[in-house]
């Protein structure tokens, strides 16, 4: 089994964020502005290869643990934009509008 790669973003809620989350607008009628909430902003489910390529779009390294903690300002847009198969500019999207409202990012790799 390989390395199963994510990037998440935790910052406080507002409503106009909305349309950039996963869930159904629905699901967060009594979520409250200001309530800090978690955001699986990019997956790479594939394995350690497409994990690694990913940690570096965001300018971390895999396993190291001291690079997990992202800078939303640093990360290379458009080798992320690369990274993301047709039909995915919209994660694209959900961490631009979340890196302006503030949320920090981390990569956390699995396995």
């Amino acid at each position: 089994m390989g390395m199963y790669g994510e990037v998440l973003g935790i910052g406080p809620f507002r409503r106009e964020l909305v349309p950039f989350l996963q869930q159904p607008e629905a699901w967060h009628r009594n979520t409250r502005d200001g309530a800090i909430i978690v955001v699986s902003v990019f997956l790479a489910p594939e394995g350690s290869s497409r994990s690694r390529k990913l940690a570096g779009c965001m300018g971390a390294e895999a396993w190291d643990f001291n690079t997990h903690a992202l800078d939303p300002w640093r990360v290379d847009v458009e080798a992320v934009r690369r990274f993301l198969y047709p039909g995915e500019e919209h994660r694209l999207e959900c961490f631009l509008r979340l890196r302006d409202a503030g949320f920090e990012f981390f990569f956390q790799p699995n396995g």
